[in-house]
């Protein structure tokens, strides 16, 4: 497939980022909606409370698992098609959704719905290595991490709105009519800004790397096995899966650990825990700060995230019933580390994998880790819950951010020694 050239406008280049943003964006609609029409269909009846996790749980899974699927054939494919096809396939799923009423299909549905999704991601870090200019890649891999934010809140707003007006079913219409729209503006727009990067961009002169393969040049890539045990992608493993644990696994727990904690109500639990989404956010900004400051080496620019989330969560351990303000605060503390993480290998450690032609490998790959993470604390934090108690739950908790903590000092400091 002929490469993408770099984009020289500023300006196309702002609308590719603005592009890629609303997809991403919009994808979150039409996952987050069910976790909002849960607490409806429990009540009415159409789901237990064990289906509606069981339902959750696939959904992770075929994520996760769609997430190395497709950042390997992220760099295969081409990546525009790729993501027109995820959004136009979540929005047929999430359509479906409304229609069917059988935890069996349900599951099913919401399966292939997590697939889908799972083919937005990679390539939008592989467009953002091959069409954007150095400092903009970095800067806007950064900025993208709003859409996430963002796309929580509004898929909250979105879902209680239509569910207030027209039920539980219409939550899924109203995605996959969002999804729908998005996936023909996309067709359009990234067709545009593809034709402007053919005839007005420059392609990209860099110097093939040792191995001789030129960026993107995904007809000689660098075999994956062979990078990941060569290039100490390997060590960057443990660290994901434990953040991918604290990041979405503990955060999906917060409400029930401030509700038994302090005896609140579900509502205000609930409500306390939106304000994480946006607290996060300055997590992304300074893993930008921390990345640069260490010379571009995430490993060690992880080290003072993986330590502020140990001493928040060790807070948490000692001090956590004493005030739901300071709880909330460790909590606050502990997810926005972990998106700083999340930013250092989710998005920017990829894009130095570009001249490998790996970008969109590296990114899925590292990306199912995560959420293979979060699939499992989220099922295995219930369970310890339940027969041990919140104690030894948050004290493991701590013993496994601490050891990605160890794993993380100990690469850097061999990073030192030999080189990046």
């Amino acid at each position: 497939m002929k490469r993408f050239h770099k984009l020289e406008s500023s300006k196309m280049a702002f609308y590719l980022f603005l592009l890629c943003w609303l997809a991403y964006f919009t994808s979150y609609i039409g996952r987050l909606n069910f976790s909002s029409a849960m607490t409806a269909m429990i009540e009415e009846q159409v789901l237990a409370g064990s289906q509606a996790g069981f339902i959750s749980m696939v959904y992770f899974f075929a994520y996760g698992i769609g997430q190395m699927c497709n950042g390997l054939l992220g760099d295969r494919f081409h990546p525009g098609h790729m993501i027109f096809t995820g959004l136009a396939a979540a929005a047929a799923a999430n359509l479906i959704m409304g229609f069917v009423d059988s935890f069996f299909l349900m599951s099913l549905v919401w399966g292939i719905n997590g697939y889908a999704q799972s083919m937005i991601w990679p390539p939008i870090i592989r467009i953002f290595a091959e069409m954007l200019q150095e400092m903009q890649k970095v800067r806007y891999c950064i900025h993208i991490v709003s859409s996430q934010v963002a796309g929580t809140l509004g898929a909250y707003l979105l879902a209680a709105a239509v569910m207030w007006l027209a039920g539980w079913k219409a939550v899924f219409g109203a995605a996959a009519l969002c999804l729908g729209v998005m996936a023909a503006v996309w067709s359009l727009g990234f067709g545009r800004i593809e034709r402007y990067s053919q005839s007005c961009g420059k392609e990209d002169t860099a110097a093939p790397d040792v191995s001789g393969y030129k960026p993107q040049d995904t007809s000689k890539a660098v075999p994956f096995s062979s990078l990941l045990f060569s290039s100490g992608l390997l060590a960057v493993v443990f660290p994901v899966l434990i953040h991918g644990m604290l990041k979405d696994g503990v955060a999906t727990w917060v409400p029930t650990f401030i509700s038994k904690t302090f005896l609140t109500s579900p509502s205000l639990s609930v409500l306390v825990t939106t304000v994480l989404p946006i607290v996060n956010l300055t997590g992304a900004y300074a893993a930008q700060y921390v990345y640069r400051r260490t010379g571009r080496r995430a490993m060690k620019a992880a080290v003072p995230f993986f330590l502020l989330a140990s001493a928040a969560l060790a807070g948490i351990r000692l001090a956590g019933s004493l005030s739901i303000v300071l709880t909330v605060i460790l909590f606050a503390l502990i997810t926005a580390s972990m998106m700083a993480v999340n930013t250092l290998f989710v998005n920017l450690l990829p894009l130095n994998y570009e001249k490998q032609g790996r970008v969109s490998t590296v990114s899925g790959f590292l990306n199912s880790v995560a959420y293979l993470g979060t699939a499992v604390s989220t099922f295995s934090i219930g369970v310890m819950v339940d027969h041990l108690g919140w104690g030894a739950t948050v004290t493991s908790w701590i013993l496994v951010t601490a050891a990605a903590l160890i794993v993380c000092i100990v690469k850097s400091l061999r990073e030192n020694v030999t080189g990046p």
